[in-house]
């Protein structure tokens, strides 16, 4: 018999592994994605009136909290969905 702390510990372990992988994954296309720019600096002179010719000043918010929020709401959704389907598999074995 399968004791709730190895399904915890296991839903965790996996919810863990799953963001981690999401996470390495855009790290990774970022870092391809990079090397692979090359600008362009002669034709970007001939373009230059989409440049702000004013300076605005102020903080500037990109999500935030609201990032965290999503998440943790994730992490916390995937735990459940692992455990829920461990646990049906583990009473359906007894």
């Amino acid at each position: 018999m399968i004791s709730w702390r190895r399904i915890v510990l296991e839903s965790v372990l996996f919810a863990a592994a799953v963001c981690g992988g999401y996470l390495l994954f855009g790290i990774i296309q970022g870092m391809i994605i990079t090397q692979a720019y090359v600008p362009d600096i002669l034709s970007q002179y001939e373009h230059v009136e989409h440049l702000s010719s004013q300076v605005s000043f102020g903080a500037v918010l990109r999500g935030g909290k609201l990032i965290t929020v999503q998440g943790a709401a994730l992490f916390l959704v995937l735990c459940g969905l692992y455990g829920s389907i461990r646990y049906a598999f583990a009473k359906r074995k007894r």
